[in-house]
């Protein structure tokens, strides 16, 4: 009798066990509207769609989180991740980057007994042999359109500066010099360049240029004349 009351104590222990994994599905909901697939790729057909704030049984995902099969009463299929949103520390958060700290199991599809189970009513049941053997979509392909927004983002503060309008400036960059008066404006068109930092005063002492043709001052010329000594002169 000690040997059966054990036996059933492991069972029940065992069944403990794994009743965290086989019932750790949750309740989440739709952030805007979506598709509900017959799989997890928006390659499938679409059983149903569904609006915006609906709740959801995610029964899991897939193993990198991108899908996930949800149940609803009457509906069973597979909607993106990052059209999920769960209730997580105060906030929502998508089910496509927290799935695995929310603990949600990871899960298979298999298309045979998947639309077995809850699609024999439908249309394109009767094609399952087709997409059997067909190369199936691979997991983590977004629907058509691409993913929301992501939400449960952290907050945008008013650090974050806005975005130029359409044909304005970009804003500055962070660390960039503050514009100040120090700062020489740009000579106006047809104008002279402003002087260059480190250049020397332009002075009465500076001497103006020669005139075209004439030669430079303070050179000495040589005065070449027939049947005379070559001499040097000093230009006046």
């Amino acid at each position: 009798m000690r040997t059966r009351a054990l036996a059933v104590a492991v069972v029940l222990a065992g069944f403990g066990l794994a009743a965290p994994r086989a019932f750790a599905q949750v309740q989440a909901y739709t952030n805007e509207p979506v598709e509900l697939f017959a799989g997890p790729s928006g390659d499938y057909p679409v059983v149903s769609e569904l609006g915006p704030g609906v709740p959801v049984t995610v029964m899991g995902c897939v193993s990198d989180y991108s899908w996930c099969d949800v149940a609803l009463p009457d509906l069973r299929g597979w909607v993106y991740a990052a059209y999920l949103s769960y209730p997580y520390q105060g906030g929502y958060v998508p089910l496509e980057d927290y799935g695995p700290s929310i603990g949600l199991p990871v899960v298979t599809f298999a298309l045979g007994a998947y639309w077995g189970s809850f699609y024999r009513d439908r249309p394109w049941y009767g094609d399952r042999d087709r997409w059997a053997h067909r190369r199936q979509p691979g997991y983590g392909g977004r629907p058509y359109g691409g993913p929301p927004p992501m939400h449960g983002e952290p907050p945008r503060g008013a650090e974050r500066r806005a975005m130029p309008e359409a044909g304005g400036s970009p804003p500055p960059m962070h660390g960039e010099p503050p514009r100040g008066a120090e700062r020489r404006a740009m000579p106006e068109a047809g104008g002279s360049p402003p002087p260059m930092h480190g250049e020397p005063p332009r002075g009465a002492d500076r001497r103006a240029m020669p005139d075209a043709g004439g030669s430079p001052p303070g050179m000495r010329t040589l005065i070449l004349k027939p049947d005379m000594d070559t001499r040097e002169h000093d230009e006046p």
